[in-house]
């Protein structure tokens, strides 16, 4: 097995409503990220099927925070 295929199989997947609780948020307001090119990166499955990498979420959000003084 290769270290690609290893990776590959530890991928969490989430579909938008997970990947909305994940980040306490609604479904609406990613898809609204989503309509504005903003957000956690994601990937469309067929005409409707949304899902997110639990791991990309993680990071964006961590490069979300702000610096505190």
């Amino acid at each position: 097995m290769t270290h690609q295929n290893e990776d590959n199989e530890k991928t969490i997947w989430l579909t938008r409503k997970e990947a909305a609780e994940h980040m306490r948020l609604s479904p609406a307001t990613l898809a609204n990220w989503a309509s504005q090119d903003s957000g956690p990166e994601y990937v469309r499955i067929g005409r409707g099927r949304v899902l997110y990498r639990r791991d990309d979420i993680d990071i964006w959000v961590e490069h979300q925070a702000k610096k505190v003084a």
